[in-house]
């Protein structure tokens, strides 16, 4: 084997161009990590909108890896609202960058309680929005699991909480 840099560019030079309306949302990823003691730094990640694709997804990352040396991007499917408030939002944003910048997964497991185990679930996004349209008068505020999916995302082996028992 000649060299250790097996599979690293020395010529990478990372790109960071996202867009004004998700900056908060990344913002809130590293300062989230920080709160668990993860210290992120994202220099290379693109956020762009991608109009050409189907109608069959809200937003993908193009790589699963933790890899600071690769390019990271997202590309948002314009065609289609895919939240309907700030926590909805975040969650889909959140799980793209767990795949993006943490290298996850999807991770479609249960809690006993039968909601997902983890943020990294496929297609679910109000696992901790409030509660909007109440159902014959009914409704379940669900923002107190918002400590559990984000500690989860940023730590796979996060005990199962109490209100999934």
């Amino acid at each position: 084997m000649l060299g250790c840099t097996k599979g690293k560019n020395k010529d990478f030079v990372p790109v960071y161009d996202v867009p004004v309306e998700f900056q908060p949302v990344v913002s809130g990823f590293i300062h989230e990590a920080a709160l668990r003691g993860d210290t992120l730094v994202i220099n290379n990640l693109i956020i762009k909108y991608d109009s050409s694709q189907s109608n069959l997804y809200c937003a993908l990352c193009n790589t699963l890896s933790s890899d600071p040396g690769i390019q990271k991007l997202i590309t948002v499917n314009p065609k289609i609202k895919c939240y309907e408030n700030a926590q909805e939002f975040e969650v889909l944003f959140f799980h793209e960058l767990g795949h993006c910048i943490l290298g996850r997964s999807h991770d479609n497991r249960l809690l006993p309680n039968g909601d997902p185990r983890s943020i990294m679930v496929e297609d679910k996004r109000d696992l901790y929005s409030p509660c909007l349209y109440p159902i014959g008068g009914s409704c379940q505020d669900n923002t107190y699991k918002r400590t559990y999916y984000l500690d989860e995302l940023f730590d796979e082996n996060t005990a199962i909480p109490q209100w999934a028992r």
